[in-house]
C-alpha cells in the first residue's frame, strides 16, 4: 500500500509532513528552517499526541534516508509492483567500459536536467559518494543508485550506456 503524505507548512518554524503506516501507527517528520529534522511517532488514537522519536541533523537524516531507500544494500531485487506513490523506484547503474558516459561529469552529462533522475549514490571501488555534485566525473565500474520514475530511468540508461537499459 502506498503512503499518502500530508504536508502542513509552519510558519516561521519550517514544514511537517505525516503518514500512516497502518491504520493505528503514524509517523511524522518535522523540517525546521535551520535543517533540523524531528521524528515523531503516534500508536493509536489521533487524539494522542505524537511522541519524539528522534532529532537529527540535516546530513544525518539525508544519510538515513539513503539506508531507508536502499542504496546501500537491498536484500532482495526489487520487484516491478514496488515503486512510491509517483511512480518512482530505484536502479543500480554500472559503468561498462566502453559507456560513453566514461570521463564524463555528471552536469556534462545533464543527468538532473535531461533525465529528472536523482543520483542518490555512487559507489567507486568501495567508497561511497552520497548525492554526488554535477562535477563527479565517472569512471568504468563506477555503480550508480539514482531514483525516478520509467521515463527518467530510460532517459538516465541511454546517457549512461547509450542504449536503452534492458
Amino acid at each position: 500500500m502506498p503512503l499518502e503524505i500530508r504536508e502542513r507548512d509552519l510558519p516561521g518554524v519550517g514544514v511537517r509532513y505525516e503518514a500512516d503506516l497502518s491504520a493505528e501507527e503514524t509517523v511524522a517528520v518535522l523540517i525546521h528552517n535551520t535543517g533540523r529534522r524531528d521524528l515523531y511517532y503516534r500508536d493509536g488514537d489521533e487524539t494522542v499526541d505524537f511522541e519524539h522519536v528522534v532529532e537529527l541533523t540535516d546530513s544525518q537524516a539525508r544519510a538515513l534516508g539513503l539506508l531507508l531507500v536502499g542504496a546501500y544494500y537491498q536484500p532482495v531485487p526489487a520487484q516491478a509492483g514496488e515503486v512510491t506513490p509517483t511512480d518512482e523506484h530505484t536502479k543500480w547503474y554500472q559503468v561498462a567500459e566502453d559507456a560513453p558516459a566514461v570521463g564524463e561529469s555528471l552536469g556534462d552529462l545533464g543527468v538532473s536536467v535531461e533525465t529528472n533522475a536523482v543520483v542518490l549514490a555512487i559507489i567507486r571501488r568501495g567508497d561511497r559518494t552520497v548525492h554526488p555534485s554535477d562535477d563527479f566525473v565517472l569512471q568504468v565500474d563506477d555503480h550508480l543508485v539514482a531514483i525516478g520514475d520509467q521515463t527518467a530511468h530510460q532517459k538516465l540508461g541511454e546517457l549512461i550506456h547509450g542504449t536503452q537499459p534492458q
